[in-house]
């Protein structure tokens, strides 16, 4: 069998002189191996910054769904359910040592006034009873958000204070579609504020959330 014998040094285009590496009597390093350590990283570099690249447009896009603008309708709900949870914990607060607080309805824990959540009985999901005075009561956030609102101790507390025909006419209104559009989110919205400014004067008192 003829033995291959490797050719002589080759110049780099670096200018480096170096032996080539063969492979069945083909040559297979054209640069030297400082060369190659050098592209070797580069390509390694510019793998992980297309990953990079890859990943930032990922969160971008991300963050921009959501950031996604909400619509009129959508933002009518929002101040309606925040003027009917104010003035559902008003009319359940009173003063202690100075600060306006509400008994957890489910668990009869104090809170400050602003920092209890509005629970409802039947979810708020069903908008025939969303903004219904008797299918809310203060309710702490442990037991509104991590106890699923407690439903049952709710229910229990509720027949007691406004009557077991009261709890079905509720839970009966709740089995019907109400209204989901802009202008009912609207009227419910100022129907609470101005409910809430009758009973400060009520109250004789300033408004909570402005001290």
């Amino acid at each position: 069998m003829k033995q291959f014998i490797p050719k002589e040094e080759i110049t780099c285009k670096c200018g480096n002189k170096f032996k080539p590496q063969y492979r069945n009597e083909i040559i297979i390093s054209k640069i030297c191996p400082k060369c190659e350590s050098e592209a070797r990283i580069n390509k390694n570099k510019a793998l992980l910054e297309r990953s990079y690249m890859k990943s930032t447009d990922r969160s971008s896009t991300s963050l921009k769904q959501g950031k996604k603008k909400k619509s009129p309708r959508q933002r009518a709900m929002d101040r309606a359910d925040g003027w009917f949870s104010k003035y559902i914990r008003l009319k359940y607060s009173f003063e202690s040592c100075g600060e306006f607080v509400c008994r957890c309805y489910t668990c009869g824990s104090l809170h400050g006034i602003k920092s209890i959540d509005c629970g409802h009985y039947v979810n708020r999901e069903k908008k025939t009873v969303r903004f219904d005075e008797n299918n809310a009561r203060p309710q702490c956030v442990f037991c509104n958000q991590h106890r699923s609102g407690r439903h049952v101790i709710f229910g229990t507390n509720l027949q007691k204070e406004v009557g077991a025909e009261e709890v079905n006419r509720i839970r009966q209104l709740s089995l019907f579609s109400g209204e989901d559009n802009e202008q009912f989110y609207r009227e419910q919205s100022d129907k609470y504020r101005k409910m809430f400014n009758e009973l400060l004067i009520e109250k004789k008192i300033n408004n909570p959330w402005q001290i």
